[in-house]
């Protein structure tokens, strides 16, 4: 049996900076499943190839196609899906991915064969195991019967089964995965799911909401033995367990592993513990992604964050102290007034978060914020659904004036980022171009008027 796992391409605005490029680790890790079952596999990341997957269809004769997405995919899924099937219908196609765990419904198209919704890992595995195995006896899927999807129960996964991911393809395609600064740069997840209930987001919902942490010491295992100088730990929040927290502290120490950290963490645990924040600093953490969202105590209520403004300065104070560099993950309510985009830019000037990302409110699908603002979405376009459209309908100015300002703001972002010398002056000429790229899309999309 031959597995062929793809990793889909997506391009808007920001993609096109080519700041962030990350190794398809959850395919990674596929492949080592399919190694201690004997069967063959390969990556097909279409974020760094340019020819087609009906390319890689052909050369490589797989039995079975593996493709994780998420809802900004399914266009372009549709259009693989379509290429594999041409060229053999008796591929067997399976689809993965957070969004498929939260809406699989949304990949019950042609081509599809099997959907995994819940224990995703543990369902492949059985998939390409038991090579007769009755779907019916398979955990965690939809699978197609007889033109009709079936559903199978869910089931929780515990992310300490996997064994560490196989990154052969990461080290034959090293020099390009980066994180901003952090050039070649690998992905460690330690944790899946999410113990927040922040309403717009479904890191919550995945794993039947079940958070799971994998041991200190297996994570610092896998970290010892990737060949690259620069990690970035990808759970959205790593470790909320103090103790396991210190126990990997320790073991870095111990081992005396040299390495240059990214990782996340939430505003109220930074603010609250400024002593691990330093010990962090020491082990190697150079920068530090923290969801600040907005700079309002009202809509941070509403977002059910669990945070505030003062508690947001302390984080920032705390991280200034530690020598971590904050990225800022920020974002526009979508009834927020015109003048707080400009009150956001000082913000960010103020605290000097050159590297912060600043988004469009966009509520995830199976999220409290997308029951609530359903009635008022303006596309049904997943594409769109990319943190830089609108999705909602301001309440307070028109979708024009929201993407006038919206751009406006991240214009004066590029200079600031310039003349902090942060990053290259080859980033503002990219962001000038993406920029014109995405007006000349916005201003097609709202029929070229102002509205």
């Amino acid at each position: 049996m031959k597995a062929l796992l793809i990793k889909p391409k997506f391009e808007n605005v920001f993609t096109r900076l080519s700041l962030i490029t990350t190794e398809p680790l959850e395919l990674e890790y596929m492949v080592s499943i399919c190694d201690r079952n004997n069967v063959e596999s390969e990556i097909c990341d279409m974020t760094l190839k340019k020819h087609s997957v009906a390319r890689s269809v052909k050369r490589f004769k797989p039995d079975i196609v593996g493709i994780t997405a998420n809802f900004i995919h399914i266009d372009t899924v549709k259009k693989y899906v379509k290429q594999i099937k041409k060229i053999n219908p008796n591929i067997k196609v399976i689809l993965g991915g957070s969004h498929a765990e939260v809406k699989p419904e949304d990949f019950f198209f042609d081509g599809i064969d099997i959907v995994t919704y819940s224990g995703g890992f543990k369902a492949f595995e059985n998939i390409i195991k038991y090579e007769n195995i009755d779907l019916k006896d398979i955990k965690g899927i939809y699978y197609l019967k007889n033109s009709e999807w079936v559903q199978n129960e869910r089931e929780a996964f515990d992310i300490s089964d996997l064994p560490f991911p196989n990154r052969n393809h990461f080290y034959k395609n090293i020099k390009k995965y980066k994180y901003v600064n952090l050039k070649p740069c690998a992905i460690v997840k330690a944790s899946y799911s999410c113990p927040q209930n922040c309403n717009y987001c479904f890191s919550t919902l995945l794993n039947n909401g079940k958070y799971i942490c994998r041991e200190p010491k297996n994570v610092v295992e896998e970290i010892k033995n990737i060949n690259c100088e620069n990690i970035w730990i990808v759970d959205d929040t790593f470790y909320v367990d103090k103790n396991k927290l210190k126990v990997f502290i320790d073991l870095i120490k111990k081992e005396n592993i040299q390495k240059n950290y990214s990782l996340y963490y939430r505003v109220d645990f930074i603010a609250n513990n400024p002593e691990i924040m330093q010990e962090l600093a020491g082990i190697g953490v150079k920068m530090c992604a923290v969801g600040l969202e907005v700079i309002d105590d009202e809509v941070l209520k509403n977002y059910n964050k669990g945070t505030n403004v003062t508690l947001i300065l302390k984080a920032l104070e705390v991280l200034k102290k530690c020598n971590i560099t904050c990225i800022g993950l920020l974002m526009i309510d979508i009834d927020a007034e015109k003048d707080y985009f400009e009150k956001l830019y000082k913000f960010i000037e103020k605290h000097e978060l050159y590297l912060s990302t600043v988004s469009v409110l966009t509520p995830m699908p199976g999220t409290e914020q997308y029951e609530k603002y359903k009635d008022r979405f303006i596309t049904s376009d997943y594409k769109k659904w990319d943190f830089v459209h609108l999705v909602i309908s301001p309440r307070k100015m028109s979708n024009f004036t929201f993407y006038k300002e919206f751009y406006k703001l991240y214009f004066k972002l590029g200079k600031l980022i310039l003349k902090a010398k942060v990053l290259s002056p080859v980033y503002l000429k990219s962001a000038m171009i993406a920029t014109a790229n995405f007006w000349f899309e916005a201003i097609k999309s709202l029929g070229g008027k102002k509205q």
